[in-house]
């Protein structure tokens, strides 16, 4: 929840479980063109740029190059710690909610909610125990930052919280109220954090540790509107229904949906957690800066995805391989189209992009420029993975996951000590190029479609 480009994680759980009921009731899938609902799917997500770069905008004006790579350390060392307070039960949960829902046992929603809750808030609570346990004997000698010891404290504060915000978020999808749900989770805590950081920015009072402690509180009032709204929405639910109030075990499903989450949540936050212990804060800065531009391309990818992966569930169950092939080339396609014309500024022009952050960012117009191309070969292989998880192919899935994950990690121990914040871009742009290039084979070989193949027929059909 914390920074991951792939905020309408909630939504798609929903989406992807309406459109596995629909199949299994026997309705017909839609064949036409999915480029509408793309598009619209995209411009929910745009909703919450501003809020979101505002975010990322002010912590570099505010901080400078030095102290901004100092605050993406402990950002990023709290991505990854975050994922592991929710256990992907923030997903598990909107998914149980919505069958539940859906079947009639309406009874059993209040009781799975409040043990989703209890679970979160007891892992959130052990995970941010250890970090304050450890955040000395970390800053010293893991990052060899002392310094960064109590920032690391105060950004424990946020953990509970922000899990608990997106377990509620979670749930408020599960109810079909995804406008509401999509604001606790994505977008109202970075707008909060920017209402009250424009006074600190103009007064050059922000530092490493009062961003985290707004951070923490903005997180904190989130996940109360959070609890209002679902408390409000809960009102509508029967107590009573089809079977019996027992809440449902949901926590198996929620470590399967984890164990593919924490391929992106380390690909996010990894490069810049490594270049804590082997580079400079300067170096962690400038990485995070470029990381953070090159991931408007993700925005688009994963706009275009909510809406693909549950038409690829409907798609697959009833057996329309013609149909996987035509939707897959049209997300592809569509990204490609957006994707390309924001790629090439940042190849052109990636100095003047990242000096709108401020003074001394343009040094990171290398790791923006590895990045970029990067993010284009994402585009390529728009919502493959996702394509494979959809048609129960998921163990093959996460076996890729794994092979990514260590592309990054040996990336990244070569690289980043040799090349600062552009070889930990390379190993990053690696990562995500293998990723979504293995997906591709496999979706080729598992399930005969090929994307870019498609087009290029369509193509050569047209200039015929």
């Amino acid at each position: 929840m914390i920074e991951s480009n792939t905020a309408a994680r909630p939504a798609g759980s929903t989406d992807a479980t309406r459109g596995d009921a629909a199949s299994e009731a026997g309705s017909p899938p839609r064949n036409g063109s999915m480029v509408r609902g793309a598009l619209i799917s995209l411009g929910v997500r745009l909703l919450d740029l501003p809020s979101r770069y505002g975010f990322h905008l002010l912590v570099a004006a505010a901080l400078g190059v030095v102290e901004m790579g100092n605050f993406y350390i402990v950002f990023s060392t709290l991505v990854v710690l975050a994922g592991f307070g929710r256990l992907g039960i923030d997903q598990a949960l909107t998914r149980q909610i919505a069958i539940d829902v859906a079947a009639g046992r309406s009874a059993a929603v209040r009781p799975t909610i409040r043990r989703a809750l209890g679970t979160v808030a007891l892992a959130s609570a052990i995970i941010s125990i250890v970090l304050v346990a450890g955040a000395f004997v970390f800053a010293d000698s893991v990052l060899k930052k002392p310094a960064l010891a109590w920032p690391l404290v105060f950004g424990a504060l946020s953990l509970i919280p922000q899990n608990l915000g997106a377990a509620l978020a979670g749930a408020l999808s599960g109810l079909q109220r995804v406008g509401y749900s999509q604001m606790v989770y994505s977008w109202l805590w970075p707008a909060i954090f920017c209402v009250v950081a424009i006074p600190m920015l103009l007064t050059h009072t922000m530092t490493v540790s009062s961003a985290l402690i707004l951070m923490a509180a903005s997180f904190a009032v989130a996940a109360t509107v959070g609890a209002f709204l679902l408390y409000r929405f809960l009102a509508e639910v029967p107590r009573t229904g089809a079977g019996d109030a027992k809440p449902a075990p949901f926590l198996r499903t929620g470590l399967s949906l984890f164990s593919l989450e924490l391929t992106k949540l380390l690909i996010t936050s990894m490069p810049a957690i490594v270049l804590g212990m082997v580079a400079s804060s300067r170096e962690t800065g400038l990485f995070a800066l470029a990381w953070r531009a090159a991931l408007v391309v993700n925005l688009l990818i994963s706009g275009v995805t909510g809406m693909a992966a549950p038409k690829f569930a409907s798609l697959y169950a009833h057996k329309d391989k013609e149909g996987l092939r035509e939707s897959a080339a049209q997300a592809v396609g569509l990204v490609l189209t957006m994707a390309i014309p924001v790629t090439a500024c940042m190849l052109l022009f990636p100095e003047h992009l990242l000096a709108l952050f401020g003074k001394g960012y343009g040094a990171g117009a290398t790791a923006l420029r590895i990045l970029a191309l990067g993010q284009l070969a994402a585009a390529c292989f728009t919502a493959m993975p996702e394509l494979l998880g959809m048609t129960v192919h998921a163990r093959v899935l996460s076996r890729i996951n794994i092979v990514s994950v260590a592309i990054l990690l040996i990336g990244l121990a070569v690289l980043a000590p040799w090349g600062g914040s552009w070889g930990a871009a390379a190993a990053a742009s690696l990562a995500v190029g293998a990723n979504g290039m293995l997906a591709a084979w496999a979706a080729h070989r598992l399930l005969g479609v090929s994307p870019i193949a498609t087009l290029w027929q369509k193509r050569m059909r047209k200039r015929q």
